[in-house]
């Protein structure tokens, strides 16, 4: 997908087809002037210019095209998911190898977020005190090159590096950020995939409970995956590391299991797998690596080097009593989804649903980040909500809705971010974003009513429950107006006393650095696509049957096959059931599909969760069996069931809420309801703003 480079002074960009020069970067504005005309400087707000469709950032300037731009915009291929596993894990393998190159590349041009890139990911190929500026291209092909021989593979000899490069760049030139695509091998279109792949977790030699990477190896059952873990432990832990010796302990264990030996080139392909920073970890000793390790401290603010360098991820129940905005049910504590920006501690992107911790929470709160929040425009914001973007490391807790293939995919295969865990028991490493959970309890949460406190009594919360009043959507725009307006402008004690909010700290690091890379508003919904569950499904003269709903247009009539089972990709939003879609393998492209059974305009915007307790509903009630598909008016009848037992179901103490909903009345809240109403002093958010004019005047704190 199409990313706007980081602006930064000097850079020339279009809007409304007119070239301009940044002048000068004062975040949250941008200083330009026309290049060919009167050279007047003007001001423009950086968020309200990347929402204007017809800006085009710096990438676009050297060969410009309104008609080809047109065409990319109209139609977004993506060639990957047409491949087979193995051979989208071959391109991936090379798009790997060469990235150290591509951020070098950048980072000679002066990006900066490229420069911090590199030094956070790849700072192994620099000797000693060698910085970047004294490394040659050469110099580092060679690097990369015998880097490559090391980790077990054959040798990728330099000229074949320059080779992915040169088919990159030419791909990159005819379709921008899709250079990817030019390194795929059309030889191995046709390749058969294999299903005998099996992870091995790298466990510390000395400390059971460190998971320090996982790899993928392909071996016949699941009996070889405790013994290879064994082997490559004992393997760590020598100094001297020989793939001949790992593989001679591997046949003796084997042996002692009745299983026959693996090959040598097995197990010099999994070796190879091994990410090289450990290596450099354990030669050095794990107290001394934590300095710079990927697994623990390099994540601290000292080490994210600038904003989007590192992003923490996890998620939180809510100690907070919710209600149905129609009926005012209980509905119980929702689930936060949050992420942070380790530099400036702005939050990047969240998910507040009722949902339980999962892939797709983590897949919408990454969504969210990635994309413009647009606070102003939906929840009334006093500021922008300027943290959005694609950062380079994202690191999460190493739970199973973290640590699963669908969220590594969409982080490493669509992101091009790196995945970090914390290790096992240890909270310490995710400190950051603790925190700021026991900030959110006892600044924001505790005002609210329908708040208790985890330790409360079970009288205590059932207090809780009769004085709710807020609904999902009420904390919602709370909690986005508490992250925009108080908690970016307030002062943190793990920041610098010179940048000692969030605000400050990201303005003076974009007045130095420019803005980091971004998506156009245009290509959000594109990159949603990219970052839905994928799926196989048959597709039948009725359609696809998806969660018992049918899924069919004339477009993609012509997928039917009768013979042929799961004979299609799909991608879905459990969010929203009205539509799928269907990959066109022959065009590169998704194709959307609304449902036919139910209709799509009936169900749009329904989630899954919602239309299966339709179905359970209207099957315990008799009135369809478990293999029929909703019509309209069984919809309309589900709901109505389901309404009923909600009333049923309301505190029998939550009489007034009750009678306000009955006669018409709202239960919706602004941030004046929880603050008093009259003020003879200004609110913390004013407060706060002015603090931080103050701190960027240099007129005091």
């Amino acid at each position: 997908m199409k990313l706007h480079n980081p602006l930064a002074i000097d850079d020339e960009f279009y809007l409304n087809g007119v070239k301009f020069i940044v002048h000068d970067i004062q975040a949250p504005n941008i200083f330009y002037y026309r290049e060919e005309g009167d050279k007047k400087i003007r001001e423009i707000n950086y968020i309200t210019l990347l929402e204007d469709l017809t800006f085009k950032g710096p990438d676009k300037v050297v060969k410009i095209s309104a008609k080809n731009e047109s065409n990319v915009e109209k139609k977004v291929t993506f060639m990957l998911d047409t491949l087979i596993p193995d051979r989208k894990r071959k391109t991936v393998l090379r798009l790997n190898l060469i990235k150290p190159i591509l951020l070098y590349d950048k980072a000679k041009q002066g990006d900066m977020y490229a420069l911090n890139s590199f030094n956070e990911i790849y700072k192994g190929y620099l000797k000693g005190n060698e910085t970047i500026t004294k490394l040659t291209k050469k110099e580092l092909l060679a690097r990369v090159s015998k880097n490559s021989k090391e980790s077990g593979d054959k040798k990728i000899s330099p000229r074949q590096l320059e080779r992915y490069l040169q088919a990159y760049y030419e791909s990159e030139n005819n379709r921008e950020n899709f250079g990817v695509e030019g390194l795929i091998s059309k030889a191995y279109y046709n390749a058969h995939s294999r299903e005998d792949e099996k992870a091995i977790q790298i466990l510390h030699p000395k400390k059971d409970e460190i998971i320090l990477d996982t790899i993928y190896c392909r071996v016949e059952n699941e009996e070889y995956v405790p013994l290879i873990e064994k082997g490559i432990k004992r393997f760590l832990s020598k100094k001297r590391r020989k793939i001949t010796h790992l593989h001679s302990d591997l046949e003796i264990l084997c042996s002692a299991q009745k299983l026959d030996p693996l090959l040598y080139d097995t197990v010099y392909k999994m070796v190879k797998r091994i990410n090289v920073q450990i290596y450099d970890r354990l030669s050095k000793g794990i107290m001394e690596a934590e300095y710079h390790d990927p697994v623990t401290q390099r994540v601290s603010g000292y080490f994210a080097r600038c904003p989007l360098n590192v992003i923490e991820i996890d998620h939180v129940k809510l100690p907070i009593k919710l209600i149905d905005e129609t009926t005012g049910s209980d509905l119980g504590e929702p689930w936060l989804t949050l992420a942070i920006d380790v530099y400036t501690r702005m939050i990047w992107g969240f998910d507040l649903s009722f949902q339980s911790p999962s892939g797709h929470k983590v897949m919408c709160a990454i969504y969210n980040g990635i994309c413009l929040k647009r606070a102003k425009e939906m929840y009334g914001t006093i500021n922008d909500w300027e943290m959005h973007g694609i950062p380079t490391v994202i690191y999460m807790d190493n739970g199973p809705e973290f640590n699963n293939t669908f969220v590594k995919s969409m982080i490493e295969d669509e992101l091009h971010a790196e995945v970090r865990y914390r290790p096992v028991a240890t909270p310490r490493y995710g400190g950051i974003i603790e925190r700021f959970f026991r900030t959110i309890n006892d600044e924001f949460l505790d005002q609210l009513l329908g708040f208790y406190s985890k330790g409360n009594s079970v009288e205590e919360r059932q207090a809780a429950k009769k004085e709710a009043i807020l609904t999902l959507s009420d904390l919602t725009e709370l909690l986005v107006r508490y992250f925009v307006d108080v908690y970016h402008f307030d002062t943190h004690r793990g920041l610098p006393l010179d940048q000692d909010t969030p605000a400050v700290r990201f303005h003076q690091a974009i007045n130095i650095m420019g803005y980091p890379p971004s998506i156009p508003a245009n290509q959000e919904e594109s990159y949603l696509i990219k970052l839905l569950p994928v799926d196989m499904k048959s597709y039948d003269k009725d359609g696809i049957r998806e969660e018992n709903v049918r899924y069919a247009s004339p477009e993609t009539s012509r997928f039917v096959n009768t013979r042929l089972k799961k004979n299609v990709k799909i991608k879905f939003d459990v969010r929203d059931i009205s539509k799928i879609y269907i990959l066109d393998s022959t065009n590169q492209v998704y194709i959307e599909v609304p449902s036919i059974s139910p209709p799509a305009e009936q169900v749009q915007g329904m989630s899954r969760d919602l239309y299966k307790a339709i179905r359970k509903e209207l099957i315990a009630t008799g009135k369809i069996n478990k293999r029929q598909i909703l019509g309209t008016d069984q919809i309309i009848e589900g709901k109505r069931l389901i309404q009923e037992r909600f009333e049923k179901m309301v505190n029998k103490n939550a009489s007034m809420r009750k009678h306000i909903l009955n006669k018409g009345g709202t239960l919706s809240v602004s941030l004046s309801s929880v603050e008093p109403l009259k003020r003879t002093t200004p609110s913390k958010a004013q407060s706060l703003i002015e603090k931080y004019n103050n701190q960027r005047n240099g007129t005091g704190k």
